[in-house]
């Protein structure tokens, strides 16, 4: 679970080759469709975002003005939709443009110079003096997964020095971001523990050593102690739940679970997914951000959360056995679809070729954009859901087809 690039990370067998189900018809879903959909995403829209001269992502596209703005983070998760149908697809020409995306990031992004104290550290676009953790972690898991599927040491080189940035931000009291201006860890912030979480067993799975578990299971008692009563973590700045790290959060603590034997964390993970269940929307999102008072900060969904946050719970099912996760699950993956651009959708801006099979990034619309970063989550939560089903037993489908039934 620590691995969620692709459904392969998991050894979930590839469902592209099976027929649809009337199980999966039951819930409003088809097969066909959504292997369709997500093929297209890929090579009639996602493939526009690259800019081949770069070898890398834009940061988004922005359909009121016809212009892509500049390459930018979005390059730490965008990529892993094209790892991930590489294994759906064996186009080599996918894996190639995601390598070439995680170059991009070693030599525009990433704190590379030997005499930094900070190395391997990847800095925010939004304020290029700050060095953030939870983007390091994601650099991290992207370089394994170019190094899994390529085998080249180079990649595992650059996870590991990124890794040791993690540990100095674990040294400094689990600071979420360094600043180079002042040459200070700050303590506010987005405490990321759970793609830390991730990123450092990974790399204890691809090194074999110990320290990597042992330093992960430091950041899993710091997210007990984060805990809320409720069950959610508030972890922006100390007070705000976000939808935007909520998935890493429940997939690092059932790992760490796993991986150590200790039953505190895989608690603490379900209990974090079943607030998720209490709070999910009738159309199968969560709001982005509620402070730990119980007020919603605004009105907006940030539409890739949820089919990411969908991804974790399935993780949680596989974990308990409890099908109310893959209920809630399959709410949000079909919310998700709702989301997507499609011809006939009646969505504005369908006659740009830019905007066509994508998934807008915000829900309302708010300012028109679509982002690479999004689509991510969406396509590969869609393969998840789709391997993840084929791969259950008859009784467990059927039982989820009667309890996530769509409506009349």
């Amino acid at each position: 679970m620590r691995r969620h690039i692709s459904p392969a990370d998991w050894g979930l067998e590839s469902s592209l080759p099976k027929r649809g189900t009337a199980q999966l018809r039951q819930m409003g879903l088809s097969k066909r469709d959504i292997e369709d959909r997500c093929r297209r995403n890929t090579y009639e829209w996602l493939l526009r975002q690259y800019n081949e001269e770069l070898g890398a992502f834009h940061g988004f596209y922005d359909a009121r003005s016809g212009e892509f703005a500049d390459a930018q983070t979005a390059n730490l998760i965008a990529p892993w939709q094209l790892l991930a149908a590489y294994d759906r697809y064996d186009d080599e020409n996918l894996l190639q443009m995601a390598t070439r995306c995680a170059d991009w990031l070693h030599s525009n992004m990433m704190e590379s110079h030997p005499m930094s104290l900070v190395l391997g550290g990847v800095r925010d676009n939004l304020k290029p003096a700050q060095i953030w953790t939870k983007y390091t972690a994601d650099y991290v898991v992207l370089n394994l997964g170019i190094h899994q599927r390529t085998g080249n040491d180079e990649y595992l080189q650059r996870a590991i020095q990124s890794g040791r940035f993690l540990l100095q931000a674990q040294n400094h009291d689990f600071a979420p971001k360094y600043d180079t201006v002042r040459e200070i860890w700050m303590e506010q912030g987005w405490q990321s523990f759970g793609r830390v979480v991730c990123a450092m067993l990974a790399l204890h799975d691809v090194t074999n050593s110990g320290q990597w578990l042992k330093w992960a299971t430091l950041w899993g008692h710091l997210a007990l102690d984060l805990q809320a009563e409720d069950g959610a973590f508030y972890v922006v700045h100390g007070n705000y739940y976000s939808s935007d790290v909520a998935a890493d959060e429940i997939r690092a603590l059932l790992a760490l679970g796993e991986d150590t034997g200790r039953p505190e964390f895989r608690d603490a993970a379900i209990r974090f997914a079943d607030w998720h269940l209490e709070h999910q929307r009738e159309d199968g999102s969560w709001w982005l951000a509620i402070d730990r008072w119980g007020t919603r900060v605004s009105d907006y969904v940030g539409p890739g959360d949820a089919p990411n946050i969908a991804i974790a719970l399935i993780a949680a099912h596989q974990a308990t056995g409890n099908t109310a996760l893959l209920v809630a699950a399959t709410r949000a993956f079909r919310f998700s679809l709702a989301l997507q651009a499609t011809p006939d959708c009646g969505d504005p801006y369908l006659e740009d070729d830019n905007i066509r099979w994508g998934f807008w990034s915000w829900a309302p619309y708010y300012d028109y954009t679509m982002s690479s970063d999004q689509s991510t989550h969406h396509v590969r939560g869609l393969w998840f859901f789709l391997d993840y089903f084929y791969s259950l037993p008859n009784g467990a489908r059927q039982e989820l087809a009667q309890a996530a039934a769509a409506p009349a």
